[in-house]
């Protein structure tokens, strides 16, 4: 492991006592291969998602929801404030 100071340390898993077979070593790691992001500048519908659904539409499947939760639900049962305070 190399520190951001750049000083490199050994370090050994701790599974070596328990599992020797596995924690030998294989060589080194094959360098990563690195592919150049493509540059989307030029296209900028490339970086927004498209919306699934307009506004409109939400805004009635909305309407739509809360109706029929209203009609399963029935109306609200009526307040019974005759102006006393709840018992405690």
């Amino acid at each position: 492991m190399t520190s951001p100071a750049g000083h490199t340390y050994v370090t050994t898993p701790g599974s070596t006592p328990l599992f020797p077979s596995l924690c030998r070593a294989v060589g080194g790691m094959p360098a990563a291969e690195t592919d150049l992001t493509p540059d989307h500048c030029a296209e900028r519908t490339a970086m927004m998602p498209k919306r699934r659904r307009t506004r409109a539409e939400r805004n009635h499947n909305r309407r739509e929801r809360l109706q029929r939760q209203a009609q399963l639900t029935g109306p609200a049962p009526p307040e019974a404030n005759d102006g006393e305070p709840p018992p405690s």
